[in-house]
């Protein structure tokens, strides 16, 4: 009893970014998201659906008083984000990747000020369609959710290939899948509460070095014999990215 109870206590919140392209009616995105939503408050949690193609807002990666920043500034006050997409053309919506881009102020600002506000908040994907491209949506995700601060649990990346509210509904990969992700988000969004990793943890944030992908100024971990310290690899100059 005392264990249940302490979980009735901890009631916490999560905030799912519909990017569908379609209307809520003829998305089987959003019936995905109303099932996880669903699954949330199941457990005593709060959980909302944002549908992004509703708002007005603006593609930038500046901070923009429109009718996503209301959202995205409520994200500091979530326990936990989901970022639920289509598959269009083997990639995430347009909507997704705008929530990327806005997102990208946040990022300069942890770097700038090495603190990270998404530390101790989980992260989790949805993706909804019946080609191929899950994997590689997940990944993009959350290699960004990672960089933006967030813990990926295990098992949050909830891959629907079902279509229509009847069969995504009964569809059992489905539903396992939408109990496995929110499950393991709210267990281990209640341990990062608990144990504030926030408080300890690294906050120092630096930007993808470009010499893994050979542009830019050799450093002395990767300098070679035949290009030193300070060299230029020989691509920069190839792709014109020389000094001048």
């Amino acid at each position: 009893m005392r264990g249940r109870h302490t979980t009735r206590q901890r009631k916490m919140k999560f905030l799912i970014f519909n990017g569908s392209l379609k209307a809520d009616a003829e998305s089987n995105t959003f019936k995905v998201c109303k099932m996880a939503q669903l699954a949330f408050e199941k457990m005593g949690h709060e959980c909302e659906v944002i549908t992004m193609r509703e708002l007005d807002y603006e593609g930038s990666t500046s901070d923009v008083n429109d009718e996503l920043k209301p959202y995205i500034m409520k994200m500091f006050d979530m326990d936990g984000i989901i970022f639920a997409t289509p598959i269009w053309w083997g990639n995430h919506s347009c909507h997704i990747q705008a929530m990327l881009e806005r997102l990208d102020v946040i990022h300069s600002w942890a770097k700038d000020n090495k603190h990270q506000p998404f530390y101790n908040k989980v992260f989790g994907t949805l993706v909804s369609g019946g080609g191929d491209g899950f994997q590689h949506i997940h990944g993009v995700l959350y290699s960004a959710a990672s960089n933006f601060g967030f813990t990926i649990p295990p098992q949050c990346n909830i891959e629907s290939k079902a279509q229509g509210t009847d069969e995504i509904t009964q569809d059992d990969d489905t539903v396992e899948q939408v109990k496995n992700c929110t499950i393991n988000m709210t267990t281990w969004a209640r341990i990062l509460k608990e144990g504030n990793p926030t408080k300890d943890a690294r906050h120092g944030s630096v930007d993808v070095n470009e010499e893994a992908a050979g542009v830019g100024i050799v450093t002395k971990q990767n300098a070679t014999k035949d290009v030193p310290v300070g060299g230029e690899y020989m691509n920069v100059k190839k792709l014109g990215l020389a000094k001048k």
